[in-house]
């Protein structure tokens, strides 16, 4: 029997608990040829991230350190935390970052206390670790250090490590703004790395080199270094060594993250199918190709908001899709003459799969369980229009669904926009316990791939080019006011959201146009003119091309602030954000309820201590969601329980 019932007050099976608690991670999936391993953080286990393995055929089990937690924060984001150290006929150690010092410790995952590596840094300084990746033979270990001196100088290179001798390492690469994806091939006599310059992010320019890798009395050194490909307007990521002299790596030379090769003369495309095989390198140590076999590349790609896994022939360059359910996946390894990699699929959030030579997949180690039941789930659909702008707008619109409920007949459910961070991100397809709270409540929810979302070329990525705040925001709007049109939603009860550069997006759709009742913000910017001047290195000068170049392009940063514009702006606002964030400091949180403050718009504002760029604390995700959730209700449906 089916009941009706007002949309926005259905009785959900999910609580704001199941979903703070759910906010699970898992990233950096690495194989040993037996066990798999995987970072993995759980905000209801504490704040550190712990390095879990899964034997086979054994249960997942945590095997860093007791009270470790293993992070990396170059570039504030961090990426490539660990890796796996390997001597033959030794059982297999791990490399990591500690969160805390930043140092490279090395653990032998038998319960032995850890030993620290690198150095402490000289007195005044700090250093910052990440990219691991371990030679062959197990000696040294390869990463990016970024080095904070006292006047506040950032300087980075590339670094060698002795795995044996803890306090030995030294510079291997220098002299450029920043490194990447440091990677020796499998003989240890080459090396392959990636590195760009102010003011170009390395999704908009980057280089690809190779040099000479020798063992010195010192140490390691590089010599006869050459550029392999990239440069202006050329992206490379996502160097891998096949043999010596037999490279694979990432270009965006065609229009599209695509497979390439080199051995010596001119790179050679392996795959022409128009699609990007990585996303933007916001964390260091992102793995999409790797080898199988002699002839094959397990891969996974992103097209129309959908990720996908296959094998990639490095003969015919056709792709054998694997049979899957995971619609979105962050990384792969190879493992047990497969792939492996991790996935959520619309009903799950992220487990461990693997595939072997039948090309089918198998569930390694279950997703953590969820208080929902998969036919209450509502899976996203993939739609797009062409908006009054010209630009084709894309989406994933999310029904309201719960088994034995619909909505009272002649009504639209209320629907709540998200917009992704970065602003060069994506929209993810996989499980989201919050846009399940809302649609298991009788929303909408549409997640909003705009103008510079990454997925779909380079094309759409440079469309922000000089247009953040604008083209991002009426792609925005118009998605809204199309899925109106279509009948889809109430056109009198919606609502955006958005983190990060997301939250300026959301309060500016509340300045350019009457069409949404409110706005959210996770650590969300409010000020360009402010943010420009006190963000960390990474993105010192990623406005320029966002916006425009200072002081040149001072009035367009000044009307594409909200916390400049509240004269226009029409609608309620919720901010919340964490006191200890870096990357968007809460000075811009602050400002923007003094000007809101002033001009009589309601505006709740939620700051929490000992949180940064991203909530990972149980009590503040719950607090966060729980403040979120009864905005909506009492904005939207006029109930705010």
């Amino acid at each position: 029997m089916v009941s009706v019932a007002r949309y926005g007050t259905w009785f959900s099976p999910l609580s704001i608990e199941d979903v703070a608690a759910g906010r699970i991670s898992r990233s950096a999936l690495r194989s040993d040829g037996r066990s798999l391993y995987w970072l993995e953080h759980r905000p209801d286990a504490g704040e550190g991230t712990v390095l879990v393995r899964a034997a086979e055929g054994g249960e997942a089990a945590v095997v860093s350190p007791a009270g470790a937690s293993i992070r990396s924060r170059v570039h504030e984001y961090g990426g490539g935390a660990y890796c796996l150290v390997r001597v033959e006929g030794e059982p297999p150690r791990v490399a990591y970052v500690d969160e805390s010092s930043q140092r490279v410790m090395l653990a032998s995952l038998d319960g032995v206390d850890p030993v620290a590596l690198t150095p402490e840094p000289p007195p005044g300084e700090r250093w910052l670790h990440g990219d691991l990746v371990a030679t062959a033979d197990g000696r040294w270990i390869l990463c990016v250090r970024e080095r904070h001196e006292p006047a506040g100088a950032q300087t980075r290179s590339i670094v060698w490590i002795a795995a044996d001798q803890p306090g030995r390492s030294g510079p291997l690469c220098a002299g450029r703004d920043f490194f990447m994806a440091p990677r020796p091939d499998p003989m240890g006599r080459t090396l392959a790395w990636v590195s760009w310059d102010h003011p170009d992010m390395s999704w908009y320019s980057s280089e690809l080199w190779t040099g000479g890798l020798l063992e010195t009395g010192a140490g390691l050194e590089v010599v006869s270094a050459r550029l392999v490909d990239g440069g202006p307007q050329i992206s490379v990521a996502q160097p891998l060594w096949l043999a010596e002299r037999d490279l694979v790596y990432v270009s965006d030379r065609s229009g599209w993250w695509q497979p390439w090769r080199w051995s010596g003369g001119e790179p050679e495309r392996l795959c022409d199918e128009e699609c990007d095989f990585q996303d933007p390198d916001w964390q260091l140590g992102q793995c999409t190709l790797v080898p199988v076999g002699r002839e094959h590349l397990g891969c996974t790609w992103r097209r129309e908001g959908l990720c996908g896994v296959g094998l990639l022939s490095l003969v015919s360059g056709s792709i054998d899709v694997v049979a899957q359910p995971c619609v979105s996946v962050v990384g792969l390894c190879a493992h047990r003459g497969g792939v492996a990699w991790l996935g959520a699929t619309p009903v799950s959030s992220i487990g461990v799969w693997w595939s072997g030579e039948d090309g089918q997949a198998e569930l390694v180690v279950a997703p953590p369980p969820v208080e929902i039941a998969p036919q209450d789930v509502s899976v996203a659909e993939p739609v797009s229009f062409v908006a009054p702008s010209g630009r084709t707008v894309r989406a994933l619109f999310y029904p309201p669904h719960l088994r034995g409920v619909k909505g009272e007949r002649g009504t639209a459910p209320p629907l709540v926009v998200f917009c992704h961070g970065g602003p060069t991100a994506a929209a993810a397809a996989g499980l989201d316990l919050f846009v399940q709270l809302l649609t298991t409540r009788g929303y909408a929810v549409a997640a909003v791939n705009y103008a510079g979302s990454s997925g779909y070329g380079r094309a759409l990525r440079v469309a922000l080019d000089e247009a953040w705040g604008e083209a991002d925001v009426d792609d925005c709007i118009d998605a809204a006011r199309w899925l109106a049109e279509e009948g889809r939603v109430d056109p009198g009860r919606m609502a955006i959201r958005g983190s990060s550069a997301g939250g300026l997006t959301a309060l500016n759709a509340l300045v350019r146009a009457e069409v949404f009742a409110a706005a959210v913000t996770w650590y969300g910017v409010t000020d360009l003119l402010t943010l420009a001047a006190a963000t960390h290195d990474f993105e010192l000068h990623y406005m320029d091309r966002l916006v425009g170049a200072l002081p040149e392009a001072r009035e367009r940063y000044r009307e594409r602030s909200p916390v400049q514009r509240v004269r226009d702006l029409h609608g309620s606002v919720l901010l919340l954000q964490g006191l200890d964030d870096i990357v968007v400091p809460p000075e811009q949180a602050n400002a923007m309820v003094v000007a809101l403050h002033a001009r009589g718009i309601r505006c709740d504002h939620l700051a929490f201590e000992g949180e940064g760029h991203g909530f990972r604390r149980l009590e503040t995700l719950r607090a966060a969601y729980r403040a979120e959730l009864a905005f909506y209700g009492e904005i939207l449906v006029g109930d705010p329980g």
